[in-house]
């Protein structure tokens, strides 16, 4: 009977030890689902008008999908930072600039920085930071491709969304606590309280600007992509390389034949633009050979008299010896 009972205890005490944890699991998925109700309420809300319209079909999925316990997210929830990377050339420099600034105004972005360079009247180069509107960003590019010739081009996408919602739930969790902070600084009546009120709610407000400004800043990242710009002038457009032998010949005489083409240029251009400095080493030079030309006689004359001397010393000693 003893035996009984005790059996009986021991599988009771099991029994509720397994409710217990079922519990606490439900409750923990309970508390799950509201953190995750509340980090997403103001992208649902923002939604809500757009889920109204929605088609059948795409309600019909999305509620598949929830149903079948797998979370998926539409591309357009998704937070990506977007970065262009262009490498280009023009013939007709002044007028692709001018066309460049009025387009990216034009579709509401602006150019963060510029820095130009000028080596020549032939030479320009710019390196431009432009800010273009994301849903805007394709049709920019197709029209770069039309206006210049990309000679290379990279785009990476960066996806923030886990850290964007993060922050939002952290935000949204330390607006609630400010509020609740508020209420219950107006039912203190308590000094200590007050104090010890007001310095968790300044330690809230603090962190609380920091999540915004985090916001602020993957807003502006998300909602305008950034386009890394080089430009560079030049006097004939770079071809694509040919594929066969005989193609790739003729390309590289055409090549060969600009090269010696532009150094003649160049050659000429220095000689032009050197004429006063040329005439007047030519006018040294030619003092100086004046001025040692004495010298210079003198110095040929010595020297055709030691070859005499030592040849008469020799027809000498040639004389002497045949006797």
């Amino acid at each position: 009977m003893k035996r009984t009972l005790k059996n009986t205890l021991v599988l009771s005490l099991a029994f509720l030890l397994l409710f217990s944890f079922g519990a606490c699991g439900g409750s923990g998925g309970d508390t799950y689902k509201s953190e995750s109700a509340s980090s997403a309420a103001s992208q649902s809300g923002n939604q809500s008008a757009d889920m109204e319209d929605m088609p059948e079909s795409e309600a019909g999925f999305d509620e598949g999908a929830e149903t079948g316990g797998t979370e998926t997210v539409r591309p357009q929830d998704r937070k990506l930072i977007t970065t262009v990377n262009l490498q280009a050339e023009t013939k007709e420099y002044d007028t692709f600039m001018s066309w460049l600034e009025s387009h990216v105004a034009g579709t509401g972005g602006y150019i963060e920085s510029s820095d130009m360079y000028a080596y020549n009247e032939r030479e320009r180069s710019c390196d431009l930071t432009l800010r273009i509107p994301a849903d805007k960003l394709n049709g920019f590019l197709q029209e770069m491709g039309e206006t210049c010739n990309i000679l290379q081009r990279s785009i990476t996408e960066e996806d923030v969304t886990l850290n964007y919602v993060d922050a939002e739930s952290y935000r949204d969790a330390l607006l609630v606590e400010q509020e609740r902070l508020m209420e219950l600084l107006e039912e203190a009546d308590n000094l200590t309280d007050i104090m010890s009120i007001e310095d968790r709610l300044t330690t809230v407000r603090y962190q609380l600007q920091n999540y915004e400004s985090t916001l602020r800043v993957y807003d502006n990242q998300i909602n305008y992509s950034t386009v890394h710009l080089s430009v560079r002038e030049v006097v004939e457009l770079t071809e694509p390389e040919p594929e066969s032998w005989g193609s790739r010949a003729v390309q590289g005489m055409k090549d060969n034949a600009r090269s010696i083409g532009r150094f003649l240029q160049e050659l000429g251009l220095f000689l032009v633009t050197h004429i006063p400095t040329l005439l007047l080493l030519g006018v040294i030079a030619l003092i100086i050979l004046l001025a040692t030309s004495r010298r210079r006689r003198e110095a040929r004359a010595r020297r055709k008299q030691q070859k005499e001397l030592i040849q008469s010393m020799r027809d000498q000693k040639n004389t002497e010896e045949q006797k």
